[in-house]
């Protein structure tokens, strides 16, 4: 009998092959969301709405990705992890391969459905529309630097607290909490730079866009390189906002206790009537099976 697939390919890979689709699912529906707002001149469309389509994209996207392995679809998170969560540094680059390859094959994607519209509204594939796969800034260089490095701290710090928090079956709601997040983000922090907050969210549409016209993709209107800050300034921030998270939380938390299993009532308690523990409750079998204490106690999962 043939074994599953599934069982036929290293764990490592699993996780690749998720990191690789979850990113594809939050950048074509990212993505696509701008590209609606910007080909139709804002009649399809607004801030709220591409925020919302970049927040339905992350929900599924880790959704589908958390099937297979992590669902982090950002490769600040991943070194994140790497960092304060002990994920093996060997999975790192790994990882962030396959989130950047993901990205940019959904703008890729996004181009191509979207390429009349683009070339209606903007035929020089100028800054106009450049704005549907990358980031750029909108109060300078140094502005979009802090904020990018503000918006990737507070996603890590409250991911850090939303993972802590929501264990064993309550973490199915983890991606529509972390949702919750990228919205709150969005809103607030979205007009200095587009809160790219993610490395591959930006540096895979934005070589999308290069390698189909946009040359001036690597920068700004006037020129200034600006490739690299959605690159560099989320880093930094997710390393911030974990070790704050370390040093303010979790090195404050106060363990939860745990309780002590409930001691089984013994065949002579329990013909007696006398019930050691109220948390165990005396049945037939204590009675009848001299050792069904044993298989009594609470099992753990």
């Amino acid at each position: 009998m043939s074994r599953p697939a599934g069982q036929s390919v290293s764990p490592l890979t699993r996780e690749l092959v998720g990191e690789f689709a979850g990113t594809f699912i939050l950048i074509i529906f990212g993505t696509a969301s701008v590209a609606q707002m910007v080909v139709s001149g804002g009649d399809a469309g607004d801030w709220a709405t591409l925020t919302w389509g970049w927040v339905a994209g992350l929900i599924m996207g880790i959704y589908v990705a958390g099937r297979l392995g992590a669902g982090h679809l950002n490769p600040a998170v991943t070194i994140a992890m790497a960092v304060y969560r002990n994920l093996p540094w060997r999975s790192v680059l790994p990882y962030i391969v396959a989130q950047t390859l993901g990205a940019f094959l959904a703008a890729l994607v996004t181009r191509g459905v979207y390429s009349s519209g683009i070339a209606e509204v903007d035929p020089g594939l100028t800054t106009a529309s450049q704005t549907i796969f990358s980031t750029l800034p909108n109060h300078g260089i140094g502005t979009a630097f802090f904020d990018q490095v503000v918006g990737t701290a507070l996603l890590v710090f409250v991911l850090f607290a939303l993972i802590a928090t929501l264990q064993g079956a309550a973490g199915q709601l983890l991606p529509l909490m972390v949702g919750f997040l990228l919205l709150g983000i969005g809103f607030a922090w979205g007009t200095n730079a587009g809160y790219a907050i993610n490395p591959a969210r930006d540096f895979g549409p934005r070589l999308a866009q290069w390698l189909t016209g946009y040359d001036g993709a690597w920068g700004t209107a006037d020129g200034t390189p600006y490739w690299w800050l959605p690159i560099v300034a989320p880093i930094v921030g997710a390393l911030i906002g974990g070790g704050l998270y370390v040093l303010i939380i979790e090195r404050l938390e106060v363990p939860a206790e745990v309780d002590s299993p409930a001691p089984a009532p013994t065949p002579e308690s329990a013909e007696a009537g006398v019930n050691a523990d109220p948390r165990h409750p005396i049945t037939a079998a204590d009675v009848v099976v001299p050792d069904a204490s044993a298989t009594s106690k609470e099992a753990n999962r």
